[in-house]
């Protein structure tokens, strides 16, 4: 009974005892009628005596139900602020939580919710069901039994299953929350309120649960560790890696779960191109996730796939926006543990992710000269001359060896059939101001092994086009990289590539690519063959096969064999060198006229050019133009002549000056340009350097030292025409082994005259091409002992001697002033 029917019953007994009152005041039957109303038995007259008793009882009952009724209605209403509080006013907050076990009936899972202080008094619930729905059908249940919240703080420990009681309506349910990062149910939870009161019933309460879930987080921190592969995968038709992950996810903290592996597909444009097993799962309370993970690249299966693959390199390589998306794999292609309602709702969601490849990290990648490991030359040649002013062009082919680092055993086929370039040269404001003429001859990469590569190359014509009204541009990237020592230059186009890989044949048009070089060239920086060898790189050329680097032995050969002097003053000897070089490879390069200063300690001491130079496989003939300016009195000049002499490295500074060259582009860059140079002169004499010298000019031929008279006659040979050479005057001292002092000789040729040759006015004239033998130079020998002893063993045959020479020779016009010092100069010693 309700208090509503109690109220609809008082009522009608209200309306009863009003109507009785009404019939006595007004009798329906007149006096004499009631007069003739024979009177009835006793019995009969004791009837509506018992009628008003029992009427007056059930009065008092119905009125003691009311009562009743009121007072527990009294006792409802004076509990509602604990029942309002217990269904609507504690709202908890979740601390900590676990799935532990995900089954195909129920959730597994464990809770710490931390319940506000109560306002009023203790309470104790001893038992709450709540029951999931969504869209109107039930998803499932859980029920919680005994717990108490305190007029403090109030941590409650559950440890509960989720009963799922339709399968697909939490098949719907995950995959709606996934999708849209949104949970929307219904509930109805059902609380026992008799803890608050012994008779309060157990209140219903519906309410609507509608929130979205947090964003993924921008960036997550994660480590890898276990890698292996990508290496062919025949089970999973593909190329595989795999690697053990350990990423922080700090909007997880609190939470754990172990999951179990699941399978899902990454499709671009409409097209599965890779799987992912992820798993087993496991989080922990701080957030920290461990995910053992695998990825497939799947085989090409269509024309479709490959254009897929196709777009989604170009859009790598261009740096763009990468839209994929990801669902999970049909459950009859996953091979998961997992439940088959979740299995069945991931493959049914589809996320689309996007990811900005230029705000991807770089770098980590090994330089290019790290990954070359040999480099097989077979023709090189270079031309430019001033008609292609601003179109220089080369011409090469060879073979290179890269091996691209390989730490976890990848194991798969990736050749370039063909790869043909087309190539743009922009400058620091992204400008295009050249172009690269490439022949669509292609290039092919080939896989010897696992990472390890082979590029064949064989280009008739690579050349460089600058476009019109851009010829600044050019100028000035050229500028800064000979005069700033600065290179920046971009290189801009793109490539058409035939792939053939482990997952079939790929074709790529139009592969984007942009790289920019800036490098600061700082003075301690060398050529790179320099440290080649050092850095186990085999360079070859033409088929050799020696793991040095242009080894000497089969290195060009130069020899001179003839030095003309064109003109001379006091302070300038103007000659023409002609050089006959042998060059075995096939290495070549045309230029054109071009001079370039060279200066000693600051002090310009000569200007080298050449009106062409042409040099291609074979024997060559180059004809160089020396200007050598005399400085007789500046100190700079002999110590120039002693470090060449002694074998000691020489550095000199080359730089360029107006008009240099007729080359535009290259004389406007030349101008200022200025670079050092050190010339290990000890290598030149040993054949060192890739660099044989064979018939140069000697000088001098023989010394012979006579005992029994203590003197010395040379034997000289003037290699140089075109002007008179004359000795005037040299001083010398000898040395045994460096540190033993033999003699000391001064001679001057102004003063007197010999037997054999007539003195002139300008000294001892040496005659070109002829050799002649100066007079008796005499000696004072040293006074020490070691000296002579050493003299004495080496009567009759050769003594090697060091010897630190200072000559006064007149060239033409000019005289200098020369200070040399002989190294293990072979003397004869004689009687």
């Amino acid at each position: 009974m309700t208090a509503h029917s109690v109220s609809d019953d008082i009522d009608a007994v209200s309306v009863s005892t009003a109507t009785t009152t009404n019939e006595e005041q007004e009798p329906l039957l007149s006096s004499q009628q009631q007069t003739d109303i024979p009177e009835a038995p006793l019995r009969s007259n004791a009837v509506p005596t018992v009628a008003k008793r029992l009427t007056t009882l059930l009065g008092l009952c119905l009125a003691g139900v009311c009562m009743l009724l009121g007072m527990y209605i009294l006792y409802i209403i004076l509990h509602i602020p604990k029942i309002m509080l217990a269904v609507r006013g504690n709202e908890p907050e979740l601390e900590a939580a676990s799935l532990i076990d995900i089954a195909e009936e129920s959730l597994l899972f464990s809770a710490r919710l931390q319940f506000p202080p109560q306002r009023l008094r203790a309470m104790r619930i001893p038992f709450a069901n709540v029951t999931v729905f969504h869209e109107n059908n039930a998803v499932g249940w859980l029920s919680v039994r005994d717990f108490e919240l305190k007029n403090t703080d109030t941590a409650v420990e559950l440890f509960e299953v989720f009963h799922i009681v339709d399968q697909q309506a939490m098949e719907r349910l995950v995959g709606e929350t996934v999708a849209q990062r949104r949970i929307a149910v219904n509930t109805l939870v059902a609380v026992d309120m008799s803890g608050f009161g012994s008779l309060l019933p157990t209140v219903t309460v519906r309410r609507k649960v509608d929130f979205l879930l947090p964003p993924p987080p921008q960036s997550v921190n994660y480590t890898m560790n276990a890698i292996s592969g990508p290496s062919v995968d025949e089970k999973n038709d593909g190329v595989t890696a795999r690697a053990a992950v350990k990423a922080s996810l700090p909007m997880l903290k609190g939470i754990s779960a172990n999951i179990d592996p699941l399978c899902f597909d990454i499709s671009f444009s409409n097209t599965t191109i890779a799987t992912v097993l992820a798993g087993p799962v496991t989080v922990d309370s701080a957030g920290n996730a461990d995910i053992c993970s695998a990825i497939t690249v799947k085989r090409i299966a269509s024309d479709k796939h490959e254009s897929a693959l196709a777009d989604l390199a170009r859009g790598i390589a261009g740096g763009k926006e990468i839209n994929i998306a990801v669902s999970g794999t049909a459950a009859d292609r996953c091979s998961s543990t997992a439940p088959l309602w979740l299995r069945r709702a991931l493959s049914k969601t589809i996320v689309p992710i996007s990811i900005n490849m230029s705000h991807l990290p770089t770098g980590g990648f090994p330089a290019l000269d790290g990954l070359v490991k040999e480099l097989v030359v077979d023709r090189f040649y270079a031309n430019w001359n001033a008609s292609s002013g601003f179109n220089p062009w080369i011409a090469v082919s060879g073979q290179t060896t890269m091996q691209l680092p390989n730490p976890y055993g990848a194991n798969f086929t990736f050749e370039i059939e063909s790869l043909i370039p087309h190539v743009q040269l922009v400058d620091d404001k992204k400008r295009v101001f050249a172009t690269v003429d490439v022949p669509t001859i292609p290039l092919q990469v080939l896989q010897i092994s696992p990472l390890t590569y082979s590029l064949r190359y064989d280009f008739e014509h690579v050349g460089l086009n600058v476009a019109e009204k851009r010829q600044k541009q050019f100028t000035h990237t050229m500028q800064r990289a000979l005069v700033d020592r600065h290179l920046f230059v971009g290189i801009n186009g793109t490539l058409d590539a035939v792939l053939s890989t482990s997952i079939g044949k790929l074709h790529i048009d139009g592969l984007p690519f942009y790289n920019t070089i800036d490098h600061i060239f700082l003075p301690e920086d060398k050529p790179s063959l320099e440290h080649a060898a050092e850095d186990g790189l085999a360079v070859h050329s033409n088929g050799h096969s020696d793991d040095t680097v242009l080894a000497s032995d089969g290195g060009p050969k130069l020899s001179v064999p003839r030095i003309h002097i064109i003109d001379t003053s006091e302070d300038l000897v103007a000659m023409q060198i002609e050089i006959d070089l042998d060059n075995p490879y096939s290495y070549g390069a045309y230029l054109s006229e071009l001079a370039m200063h060279v200066s000693f300690a600051g002090l310009r001491v000569a200007k080298i050019g050449i009106k062409e130079l042409a040099i291609r496989q074979g024997a060559n003939k180059i004809i160089v133009y020396v200007d050598f300016y005399n400085h007789p009195k500046d100190p700079r000049q002999k110590m120039m002549f002693l470090q060449a002499s002694s074998g000691k490295p020489v550095t000199v500074e080359i730089s360029g000056f107006p008009n240099c060259t007729t080359i535009a582009p290259l004389e406007a860059s030349l101008r200022d340009f200025s670079q050092r140079v050190t010339v290990d002169t000890s290598k030149l004499k040993d054949g060192h350097g890739g660099l044989v010298l064979g018939q140069l000019p000697k000088v001098l031929r023989e010394v012979v030292f006579h005992v029994f008279s203590l003197s010395a006659e040379a034997t000289v040979a003037n290699p140089v025409s075109g002007a008179g050479i004359w000795l005037q005057a040299i001083e010398a001292i000898g040395y045994h082994q460096g540190d033993i002092p033999l003699g000391t000789l001064s001679y001057n040729f102004m003063d007197g005259s010999s037997r054999r040759t007539p003195a002139s006015s300008n000294g001892f004239l040496l005659p070109y091409n002829q050799s002649v033998t100066t007079p008796r130079l005499p000696i004072t020998a040293n006074e020490t002992s070691i000296g002579w002893d050493v003299v004495r063993r080496a009567i009759g045959g050769t003594l090697d001697v060091d010897v630190f020479t200072n000559i006064q020779v007149l060239v033409g016009k000019a005289q200098f002033n020369v200070t040399a010092m002989g190294k293990n100069a072979p003397v004869k010693i004689r009687f």
